[in-house]
């Protein structure tokens, strides 16, 4: 036996980063942490879904139409994909924005390199699938 192990082990695959940058909506009211706790008590509204009502009937569309994309990625990829929502009015999401140059939204930063504006869905999917090595 040499001196060096032998592992025969594979490393797991580390997952690919979707970063995706859009306003989320929120309401006014408590913060959001005590409005969870009340709406699990039965009293009030859930915070996302009162705060969907406050909006034009656009914005709420767009946010349930990227809710949707984002659940079916999160389907579709499993622990293959991170996703990660980011609002643009954060400080994390004025950063990012500023870096990839961001204009529109939604933006989907794919492993931090390739970058697909609005509502593309095709372009996405090719996108994950070159990072993901699938294409």
């Amino acid at each position: 036996m040499s001196g060096t192990a032998c592992n025969d082990r594979q490393s797991p695959i580390k997952p690919v980063r979707l970063e995706v940058i859009a306003p989320t909506l929120e309401g006014l009211g408590l913060c959001t942490s005590c409005e969870l706790i009340l709406a699990e008590a039965g009293v009030g509204e859930r915070p996302h879904e009162r705060a969907l009502d406050e909006y034009p009937q656009e914005w709420q569309d767009e946010c349930r139409q990227l809710a949707d994309w984002v659940y079916e990625l999160a389907a579709r990829y499993g622990g293959r994909v991170l996703i990660k929502v980011i609002d643009p009015r954060s400080p994390e999401g004025l950063i990012k924005s500023l870096r990839y140059g961001v204009r529109r939204y939604p933006t989907f930063i794919v492993a931090g390199q390739k970058k697909v504006v609005g509502w593309d869905r095709e372009r996405l999917e090719a996108t994950l699938a070159l990072a993901l090595g699938d294409g």
